[in-house]
């Protein structure tokens, strides 16, 4: 039997638990996987004797509440998409959001932006930044007011040129198994902008594009149109900000090599990244390449 791939969707009863449930549906109908609807409910500390029981009546008050806000999360996810929802208690989100992944053998933890951001733009809150430094599982970020199109049209893979990058492919692989979404390899390069097109970095990074999709090539198992491109700029922000993108389009970044295995770790460029990045972004955790 065929296993069917599944996403934690970082819910909470805010704009911000809307945007991570919006982008798990996009998610969810492009690769026909369910949706994993978790709300982590925090353990009240230890507490007296005395005011015991009143902690115990809160807690059963704050249960029946998330039990309310998770059911109307679900009436959110349109009948074509199956999802479940779960209620969890644990010491933080991030620690309930990443044990939900491994006892549903979840794909991917899918978080909202944190508020004070632009409009289509990432502010990383404290959830989303924990898990981007320790979950297992890739982690998939929605942008500021985002909303799930009818369909993702293309997936863009931002790579860099640096011993790891097999690993992002190998990721890509298995969500694009069997897909007829567009694809498109990049690697921003920053540059002089009176030497641009001469930059013998942009030349270079042109030829990794080459093996890069050649390796793709050789493990996919998807049909769609691939293109390769550079983005140039004086910062990695220009670089990303040069190229076009569309608002039903995803992203996808590897981890840092500090990264422990298996374990996200978010690099300096992905950060930056996402000060420019308009659409939702995936975080791949390191993991050993296939040959």
């Amino acid at each position: 039997m065929t296993r069917v791939a599944n996403y934690v969707v970082a819910y909470e009863a805010t704009a911000q638990g809307r945007e991570a449930l919006e982008l798990g549906i996009a998610m969810a109908r492009s690769t026909a996987a369910e949706l994993r609807i978790c709300l982590v409910l925090q353990r009240l500390t230890a507490a007296p004797a005395k005011i015991h029981a009143a902690s115990g009546d809160f807690e059963v008050l704050l249960a029946d509440q998330a039990k309310k806000w998770l059911d109307q999360a679900a009436g959110w996810v349109p009948a074509d998409i199956t999802a479940t929802t779960h209620m969890l208690w644990a010491d933080s989100t991030s620690e309930g959001l990443i044990q939900a992944a491994a006892d549903l053998e979840s794909d991917r933890i899918v978080v909202g932006a944190a508020r004070g951001g632009l409009f289509n733009r990432f502010t990383i809150g404290s959830v989303a930044n924990a898990l981007l430094h320790a979950s297992p599982v890739p982690v998939a970020l929605a942008p500021h007011g985002y909303h799930a199109p009818a369909e993702l049209t293309r997936i863009t893979c931002a790579i860099g040129t640096r011993p790891g990058w097999e690993t992002l492919l190998d990721s890509l692989v298995a969500f694009t198994d069997g897909l007829g979404i567009e694809l498109r390899f990049v690697t921003l390069v920053e540059v002089d902008a009176a030497r641009e097109k001469h930059s013998p970095v942009a030349a270079g990074s042109t030829a990794h594009l080459d093996a890069v999709l050649a390796y793709y090539e050789r493990h996919s198992t998807s049909h769609g149109i691939i293109t390769t491109e550079v983005g140039t700029g004086k910062s990695v922000e220009d670089a990303v900000e040069a190229l076009d993108w569309r608002p039903d389009e995803l992203a996808f970044v590897g981890s840092s090599r500090l990264a422990a295995p298996r374990t996200i770790f978010l690099g300096i460029t992905a950060h930056r990244m996402l000060h420019a990045l308009p659409v939702p972004l995936v975080v791949v955790p390191t993991s050993p390449a296939r040959s």
